[in-house]
């Protein structure tokens, strides 16, 4: 018996299926779960998620947080439409609130190079962060780079798209997650 596998175009490119809806739901719980736990008596916390592509794993985070918090949004890019980091970030938008003397939990899609979210910590650290903890829905692994504080499931080093990951902007609005086929 062969099973055959559900595949997906988007523009260009096939992807397969790496994460179903029930096994991404189950990943982001036990993220959020973490989260909850160590953040709970965090008095001044701001959420700050890197757009686009946090923002459905950044609203996950903060339906399961006390009121007390505050949620903002940067845009730091370094793909564009391809599917690899240039390494080199620009900071498209900023946020708008003052980090003095709060505590940060900046939320990203996925870590892969680790730049985007090494440039975004020294930012908040000259805005005058007190704390910084760094969380992604998927992390590639990278003994180059420091593991960030939460994140969902270890990724090898595929291409993904869904659940707020896009390829050329297309395929956020995915419930499972997929990778592109060799």
């Amino acid at each position: 018996m062969t099973t055959v596998m559900e595949t997906i175009t988007i523009k260009d490119k096939i992807f397969t299926e790496l994460f179903s809806e029930k096994e991404l739901k189950e990943i982001i719980e036990n993220c959020v779960s973490q989260i909850k736990t160590s953040v709970a008596e965090t008095e001044n916390l701001i959420l700050i998620g890197v757009l686009n592509g946090a923002v459905p794993f950044l609203n996950e985070i903060a339906f399961s947080l006390p009121e007390n918090i505050s949620i903002d949004y940067v845009k730091a890019v370094s793909y564009g439409d391809n599917t690899f980091s240039s390494g080199k970030i620009k900071l498209l938008l900023d946020t708008q609130m003052n980090l003095n003397g709060k505590d940060i939990l900046l939320v990203d899609d996925i870590i892969d190079t680790g730049c985007t979210v090494q440039f975004l910590i020294e930012h908040f650290k000259a805005m005058g962060a007190k704390s910084i903890k760094t969380c992604c829905l998927f992390y590639k692994k990278n003994p180059k780079i420091e593991a960030p504080d939460f994140y969902g499931a270890i990724i090898d080093d595929e291409f993904i798209v869904g659940f707020g990951l896009d390829y050329a902007q297309n395929g956020r609005n995915l419930k499972k997650i997929i990778k592109l086929s060799e």
